[in-house]
């Protein structure tokens, strides 16, 4: 009767079905790389939503004090002064808050004024924007307007 030992190339064979230290550090690192990838994917959108939504805010802040300029009589408009801050419409608070608005006026030919409104904001990153909207206005009744970003 012979005993039967186990050779080193059956141990060998099983060693060779499982991962190597090298090989889980590799895919661990792979694995992370990914992960962060998506992550950063995540930040810039959120970033790209927020600047998008704040942009729309502030084309609406800047036709509604337009279309309020419009209601007004040449008299009100000729009077405006050069340069002035705008309050924004207060029922809108809570969804303006951290807009400004200012109000430029100048004088194009007699009897007519060009009137350009900017809104400034900060986003979530900090970073500074503005968006700006131009009108002008004529005593005969001449309304254009035009937005520049």
């Amino acid at each position: 009767m012979r005993l039967r030992t186990r050779t080193p190339t059956s141990l060998l064979a099983k060693h060779e079905k499982a991962f190597t230290l090298l090989e889980l550090m590799m895919a661990a690192a792979v694995l992370l790389a990914g992960v962060m990838g998506m992550t950063q994917v995540l930040i810039s959108g959120s970033e790209m939503i927020d600047v998008s939504r704040k942009q729309t805010i502030a084309t609406q802040i800047i036709h509604g004090e337009i279309d309020k300029l419009h209601l007004s009589d040449w008299t009100v408009v000729s009077a405006l002064p050069a340069s002035a801050s705008v309050t924004i419409n207060s029922s809108f608070q809570g969804i303006t808050s951290g807009f400004n608005c200012t109000r430029t006026v100048a004088s194009v030919k007699t009897n007519m004024k060009k009137i350009t409104f900017t809104v400034t904001w900060t986003g979530n990153t900090g970073r500074s924007y503005s968006r700006s909207s131009s009108t002008y206005f004529g005593k005969n009744g001449l309304y254009v307007t035009y937005q520049r970003s």
